[in-house]
């Protein structure tokens, strides 16, 4: 990595935290330069604008988190296995939140309503997540280990939008348990309406 990348790098991370946790709109160009103790100039040597970095920033973050999520997903495994590893990752998606500044989804998401590219890709990192369940609850069925009441891209969908709902309810609350209980709920659902007995 050049110089030039690493300092790219430094900034994009630096103000992942902020952009995440104050907001796209109110983090200011002074706390940009507070945060990572370089000039105006230097940033938007390597920035064309605040959205171009917002963009990057959102990038970053979102990839951070479809890693983690990736990492829970072991071929070998079964797909119940699975979900109970991914549902345990929202059990404690708050934690994880507070370390990289807050969810990129939630807050992203809400900001960048009159910004299409960002709202774009915000759209397209919620596509891959449900990909990512889908394809689990697609091996799951497939393998017998249960049974869908509703095509696994559908129910796939509807698990995410509840466990965002949760986890934006903790996030505006600073309460925990609505991402834990919101995510142990679906666990329960899983256990007791999904999986054949």
């Amino acid at each position: 990595m050049t110089k030039a990348e690493k300092t790219k790098a430094f900034i994009i991370e630096t103000s992942a935290v902020l952009f995440l946790k104050h907001g796209f709109e109110a983090t200011s160009l002074s706390m940009l330069t507070k945060a990572t103790g370089l000039t105006k100039g230097a940033i938007y040597g390597n920035f064309k604008d605040k959205e171009d970095l917002a963009k990057e920033v959102f990038n970053y973050s979102s990839q951070i988190l479809l890693s983690s999520l990736e990492s829970l997903i072991e071929p070998e495994q079964s797909a119940q296995s699975t979900i109970r590893r991914l549902l345990g990752f929202y059990k404690t998606y708050p934690d994880f939140a507070r370390k990289i500044g807050s969810c990129p989804i939630v807050s992203f998401g809400v900001q960048s309503t009159g910004i299409p590219e960002i709202q774009s890709l915000v759209n397209e990192a919620i596509l891959q997540i449900e990909a990512l369940f889908t394809n689990v609850l697609s091996k799951g069925q497939e393998n017998g280990e249960f049974y869908l009441s509703l095509p696994p891209a559908v129910f796939a969908k509807q698990l995410f939008s509840l466990l965002q709902g949760g986890i934006t309810q903790s996030l505006i609350t600073k309460d925990d348990k609505y991402a834990k209980n919101t995510a142990t709920y679906i666990e329960h659902l899983f256990q007791t309406a999904v999986q054949r007995n």
